[in-house]
């Protein structure tokens, strides 16, 4: 058994002589132009790995500048469509004021065309609405009642064809609209606001009868008006009333102003009217504390300030009176729940 062990040692140590010879001889069997073939093309790989990464990193910041001006591009192309949809905004609103200009022009000499006599006379006769005219400036409204919407108004002297008599209310045409249709009326007036026009008399026809012809006379003669009195009065059941009285059938234009010193305005246009005694008018009530009267001579305005009680709520009722010989306008004033 120890012999058998002792055999086994020199047999392993061949072996392992054998082994390393042979890996020896297949290293040294190699030549020496593989070996440096071998080293260049592992030198060739990482040279090839540089140039590669050079070259991506090129790439990438090539591709970085034509971000940019890509970028840029579409900053200047919005701009530029900016720009483009500014001049497509001011050639649509320079369009719309020639479209006015053209507009305004039309209906200028349509109203030049309008306040002829001839025309006014044709208009008369087409069979249908009567011609009449403001004698101050009137409001039109879009429906039969001062709190509705305003369309529009009329100018003292300006003529129009009412028609379709509703709650002392007219619906209003241009005088050269030839449809009786109320869908064509350009608003509605209060009919104590329009006064008929006569037809035009020749010179010869109105001299026959007396008168002078109406382009004869001035123009501030046919509108003018007369006020004959201005009285206040306080009535029963806290109420106070103005009594304005005229020459003839006339509605001043009524207005008020709030705030800590209220008061209600009345305006008379087209009159020269004015007595030193209505100048400050002394008042008994408790609305209204006190008036003033001044004549505006630069626009033949006579204007009536009725100074108000403070920290109180108005209800104001016009009224016109008429008689043989008196036309009174009423302003009646009734003090409210006071303000909070």
């Amino acid at each position: 058994m120890l012999y058998r062990r002792i055999m086994i040692f020199p047999v392993l140590a061949f072996l392992l002589m054998l082994t390393a010879c042979t890996v020896f001889r297949s290293i040294e069997s190699r030549s020496p132009e593989e070996m440096k073939k071998s080293e260049l093309s592992k030198n060739d790989l990482w040279n090839q790995s540089k140039t590669l990464e050079k070259e991506k990193a090129v790439c990438q910041k090539q591709l970085a500048d034509h971000e940019g001006v890509i970028a840029g591009m579409n900053i200047r192309l919005s701009d530029q469509q900016n720009e483009i949809t500014r001049a497509n905004q001011q050639i649509s609103e320079l369009n719309h004021s020639i479209d006015d200009l053209i507009t305004k022009i039309k209906l200028n000499e349509t109203g030049k065309k309008e306040d002829s006599p001839d025309w006014i006379h044709a208009a008369s006769a087409q069979g249908w609405g009567t011609i009449m005219y403001a004698e101050d400036k009137t409001n039109i409204r879009a429906k039969r009642s001062v709190d509705s919407k305003l369309r529009g108004s009329l100018m003292p002297g300006q003529n129009v064809k009412a028609d379709f008599l509703k709650d002392d209310w007219y619906a209003v045409f241009k005088v050269t609209e030839t449809v009786r249709s109320e869908k064509k009326g350009i608003g509605y007036v209060h009919a104590p606001r329009l006064f008929k026009t006569p037809l035009p008399e020749t010179g010869l026809e109105a001299r026959k009868k007396g008168r002078v012809p109406a382009a004869d006379k001035p123009a501030q003669e046919t509108f003018s008006v007369v006020v004959k009195s201005i009285r206040h009065k306080v009535l029963p059941e806290g109420k106070e009333v103005l009594l304005v009285e005229f020459n003839r059938f006339y509605v001043p234009a009524v207005y008020n102003v709030e705030g800590d010193a209220p008061m209600i305005i009345m305006d008379v246009t087209r009159t020269s009217s004015m007595k030193k005694e209505w100048s400050d008018i002394h008042t008994d009530g408790t609305l209204i504390r006190k008036i003033w009267v001044s004549l505006i001579r630069t626009a033949n305005i006579l204007r009536i300030v009725m100074h108000m009680t403070p920290d109180k709520d108005y209800d104001i009722k016009p009224t016109f009176y008429t008689g043989e010989d008196s036309k009174v306008y009423a302003l009646e004033v009734t003090g409210v729940t006071p303000k909070k």
